[in-house]
């Protein structure tokens, strides 16, 4: 199939995008830019991490403080309101839902929040709540137990043991059943989920800010490292458009908009849900050469023009594979940032 050809255009605005804990997300921060470029505006990446090397790809950069500093977000509303910020995108699951709870405070100030509801984020960020909820739309997912639920004669032989709350492959065991008692108290909050031998994909998934499915792209991780994807292929949807799109109307139901990562496992009997995570996964950027153009949609969302849907339009077995590639700074420009304007951040 052709790729569907994006459509183009819309005001020239100046738009101004903040990209919040950026870390190592060069790939996405270049796609923001060139997007934004267009529109004769400036892109902003922020982070706690003065060597972060995506800041040094933005047009300029910000040091914030760590996400659950008491101060974050008047320091966000300040550098909004003074940059004349016009979008936040955040990046990682630790600050979904302290934007979500505040997004109207940015609103007073014509700044939009991308982050879904309260009630999604809150489902995302705790693995069990996402199993019982699934659970409830007859969306499968891998047999879960908590300390609470655990009963051993229920158990399969092989289990994969992981915190309710994490994220990037942090304190994840396989196990077999016989030695969870070793490994149980090294997991912070666990959750205790059946091992599945089958292939995991990730699906990049795009809702406009009402909520309507715009995009997705299927793809396979060959190959991860500390829970990223540095190897992937995209994959053909037809035997799972269906489903994909049910999980959506789901997600969307309870709040969810803009970027959304679904993962699953391919079985015999079908997918089987893993997590959904309501931002940028790692690996996207296979699915913008994949013909994804999220940062250009999104955009166009911003500037009021509606987004047609383009299910099933994107470059199927497109591999992607990642390297490293070293910046070389200057230590008296670190602290360079549009926070001198103001003394005391």
């Amino acid at each position: 199939m052709q790729l569907c050809q994006n459509l183009r255009g819309g005001n020239q605005l100046g738009i101004n995008v903040l990209i919040t804990s950026a870390g190592r997300r060069v790939s996405l921060i270049k796609a923001f830019k060139k997007a934004i470029e267009k529109r004769n505006g400036t892109l902003y990446a922020g982070d706690m991490d003065e060597l972060a090397p995506s800041l040094y790809f933005a047009d300029k950069k910000v040091k914030l403080y760590e996400v659950l500093h008491e101060n974050y977000i008047f320091q966000l509303l300040e550098i909004a309101e003074r940059e004349k910020i016009n979008l936040i995108v955040p990046t990682i699951d630790t600050e979904l839902m302290i934007l979500s709870k505040n997004a109207n405070l940015f609103k007073g100030i014509n700044c939009k929040v991308l982050v879904s509801g309260e009630k999604l984020v809150q489902i995302a960020n705790d693995k069990w709540e996402t199993v019982v909820f699934f659970n409830n739309y007859n969306i499968k997912t891998p047999r879960s137990w908590i300390r609470d639920t655990l009963n051993e004669d229920e158990l399969p032989d092989i289990l994969f043991v992981k915190p309710r709350g994490g994220s990037a492959s942090k304190h994840t065991y396989k196990v077999n059943k016989k030695n969870l008692s070793k490994v149980i108290d090294l997991v912070p909050e666990p959750i205790i989920q059946e091992y599945l031998n089958y292939p995991e994909i990730t699906i990049d998934c795009l809702l406009d800010m009402e909520g309507r499915i715009i995009h997705y792209v299927p793809r396979m991780r060959l190959k991860a490292i500390g829970g990223e994807s540095v190897e992937g292929i995209t994959i053909p949807d037809d035997d799972i458009r269906s489903w994909i799109l049910r999980v959506l109307n789901i997600i969307s139901s309870i709040g969810g908009i803009g970027p959304i990562t679904i993962q699953a496992f391919l079985t015999d009997h079908g997918p089987i849900l893993s997590e959904i995570n309501p931002r940028f996964g790692g690996g996207v950027p296979l699915t913008f050469a994949a013909g994804g153009d999220y940062p250009e949609w999104i955009l166009q969302m911003l500037e009021g023009n509606e987004v047609a849907p383009r299910i099933g339009c994107y470059k199927k077995h497109l591999c992607m594979t990642r390297f490293y590639q070293e910046l070389f700074i200057d230590k008296s420009t670190l602290g360079e940032t549009v926070n001198e304007k103001r003394s005391g951040i």
